[in-house]
């Protein structure tokens, strides 16, 4: 959508306007927003003359939810354009995307529940919202009466997503992939005080409560944290965690560089767990925990550790943190395992799902 801190685009007239949902936001964006929320026949009607004037043979789309809205799919359906949706969260099957509320999976939505402890956002009135705008897509069908193809990074997620409603024929497995860096910086940085290094959503969801909890009983390793906070998360003050700020992609990389080992404690029934890939990628052995997408991406005692409980993994983060032997193994291990999420397999499966979608259409 149009938004004052865009970068510069060709194709900004195109964008539907400016909605917003934060506390930054006016009283006249959110109530917009909300709207937007359910459908915009601004962004339906802007679609349709972008496609008028491109003509695409395929469209691909991420996540359109709420500032573009599903209102966009009819429009380009009704022109015989395929639509692909790569699938990054559990939108499609749960209003709060991820699938869990107050420390439970949501196996099955009870909207009364679900409203009643404020399971999106901590409120009420969004909560509410949420529950409205996914009961009113269901009704229209919007999403599987328009998307042919749902491109999902992990078994685990095709899984739910199957459990949830969604055709499991329209399904196919296409795992997240990496730019290879092809070094391993931890065999040769001589690390003073060995750290472990958490990045993304710093919020109770994720568990970052309990991996600070975890480092209460090592005061000899420090965490450092780097992402934004999340649902006014209060960081408690341990001295050895750092918090970094929202960094950008090349101090992220400076402090991957340098970690003994990528963490992460989030029991959320994640769609891939991309922060493993980016561990291994750097050839940083992962911790984290069993029953998530994890486990399709880190092999457990090779090149990272998939734990049960808490307790295993503080064991686990002073194992590798201490020995630097097995840091190093796990290290190269990382990096071999990596490989297998290249960015060229990605690209060639990619292009034969849309031709071959182009080709079915043509015929």
């Amino acid at each position: 959508m149009d938004h004052p801190q865009n970068n510069f685009s060709p194709w900004r007239k195109y964008f539907p306007s400016y909605v917003g949902y934060g506390k930054s936001d006016n009283l006249y964006h959110k109530f917009k927003g909300i709207f937007r929320m359910f459908y915009s026949f601004e962004a339906k009607r802007k679609i349709g003359k972008l496609l008028d004037d491109f003509q695409p043979d395929i469209v691909h789309i991420h996540n359109i939810y709420h500032q573009i809205s599903p209102s966009i799919l009819p429009e380009i359906k009704k022109r015989k354009i395929p639509i692909v949706m790569t699938v990054h969260d559990y939108k499609l099957i749960c209003p709060n995307y991820l699938l869990e509320a107050n420390g439970y999976e949501l196996t099955r939505l009870n909207w009364k529940s679900f409203i009643r402890n404020r399971s999106f956002k901590n409120s009420y009135l969004k909560s509410l919202l949420v529950v409205l705008e996914f009961y009113f897509h269901r009704y229209l069908n919007i999403y599987d009466k328009n998307i042919d193809v749902y491109l999902v990074p992990s078994q685990l997620a095709k899984i739910k997503l199957v459990a949830g409603g969604v055709p499991e024929n329209k399904i196919i497995l296409l795992p997240h992939f990496a730019i290879p860096k092809n070094y391993c910086t931890v065999s040769r940085v001589n690390i003073q005080r060995p750290y472990a290094f958490y990045f993304g959503q710093i919020s109770r969801d994720k568990g970052v409560d309990k991996l600070i909890n975890i480092f209460r009983a090592l005061p000899d390793i420090n965490l450092y944290l780097a992402g934004k906070i999340e649902d006014d998360f209060v960081l408690p003050k341990n001295t050895n965690v750092c918090y970094l700020g929202f960094l950008k992609t090349e101090e992220l990389e400076k402090y991957l560089e340098h970690a003994s080992c990528v963490v992460s404690t989030s029991r959320l029934p994640e769609t891939f767990g991309l922060i493993a890939l980016e561990a291994l990628n750097f050839g940083k052995p992962f911790i984290g925990f069993s029953g998530r997408a994890f486990e399709e991406i880190v092999v457990n005692n090779h090149c990272g550790f998939i734990c049960e409980n808490e307790k295993e993994m503080m064991e686990k983060i002073k194992l590798i943190c201490f020995d630097q032997g097995l840091r190093i193994l796990f290290s190269r291990n990382a990096l071999e395992r990596s490989k297998d999420f290249s960015s060229t397999v990605y690209l060639q499966k990619l292009t034969e799902i849309f031709n071959q979608l182009i080709k079915s259409k043509n015929s």
